[in-house]
């Protein structure tokens, strides 16, 4: 297994194909494991990288007091990978992503952001209720896990994502590894308000697909919204009967959406260069 040191973080990554080069980026409380089905489908035309997130699968460990970040983590792969680079991200690796591509843009050929939360696009004005919804979720989410209630805190970050239903039927091993999750899932809800003026879409110049799921939250859906009336270049997808986690539930549907994106980039790239 490779793995890339950043600072006091050691990375541990997939690396498969030949190509472009695609990045994925995971969500919260996940890990490169769910972008299994994508890799494979990819591989045989891309090469195709795969991070965990710091926190999450066999990276370092989330503590209190790490140096290195998330976004050194995706700036340090966009160096290491060059040009061309498309980044797809789900959920929080939806924001970096989202994020990468303004800081990053001359490294960046293209994105694919799947539900990204990135809520620092709300307006608190005009969008208040998506808005105030994300910042009760927030903030509980803070409370729960400076109180040390980490059981608490997982039912209620992962009922909002996916339904309490849905949360009480996973294997006791799959909520306990989740639950153990949720204090890194606190520093991206602190990393992601924290930076909102980073946030600005029209600074995006490169060709987009967004994709959402139809049954998603008001907060994802009115970021959805929000970025498809602001990006320059964006393809639109909304996923019937899918909600939040629809890179896992609807897999096949948002890899072929993803698939198709990057073969279209491909081809404008050829017919550019022929022109």
């Amino acid at each position: 297994m490779p793995s890339l040191k950043i600072k006091d973080a050691t990375i541990a990554y997939t690396d498969a194909g030949r190509g472009d080069t695609v990045l994925l980026l995971h969500g919260s409380a996940s890990s490169r494991r769910m972008w299994q089905p994508l890799m494979e489908r990819l591989a045989a035309r891309y090469r195709v990288v795969a991070p965990d997130l710091i926190g999450y699968g066999q990276s370092t460990p989330w503590r209190d007091g790490l140096q290195a970040t998330d976004h050194d983590l995706v700036a340090t792969f966009a160096h290491e990978l060059g040009s061309p680079l498309h980044v797809i991200g789900h959920s929080y690796g939806g924001a970096l992503a989202l994020r990468a591509a303004m800081a990053r843009g001359n490294r960046v050929t293209s994105l694919a952001l799947v539900e990204p939360v990135a809520f620092p696009v709300l307006d608190r004005v005009a969008d208040r209720a998506a808005f105030g919804e994300i910042e009760a979720v927030a903030s509980r989410h803070l409370e729960l896990v400076a109180a040390g209630d980490l059981d608490a805190c997982a039912a209620h970050f992962m009922g909002y994502w996916i339904g309490a239903e849905t949360w009480a039927a996973m294997a006791p091993e799959t909520r306990a590894r989740l639950t153990a999750t949720m204090p890194k899932v606190a520093s991206e809800f602190r990393l992601l308000f924290r930076d909102g003026d980073r946030y600005d879409a029209r600074r995006v110049s490169v060709p987009t697909l967004l994709v959402r799921g139809a049954a998603t939250t008001l907060a994802a859906r009115t970021v959805f919204d929000r970025l498809a009336g602001t990006l320059p270049s964006v393809d639109l997808v909304e996923v019937a009967n899918a909600g939040h986690m629809l890179p896992v539930t609807h897999a096949a549907r948002v890899n072929a959406a993803i698939e198709t994106h990057l073969a279209q980039i491909e081809a404008d790239t050829i017919f550019d260069a022929a022109a």
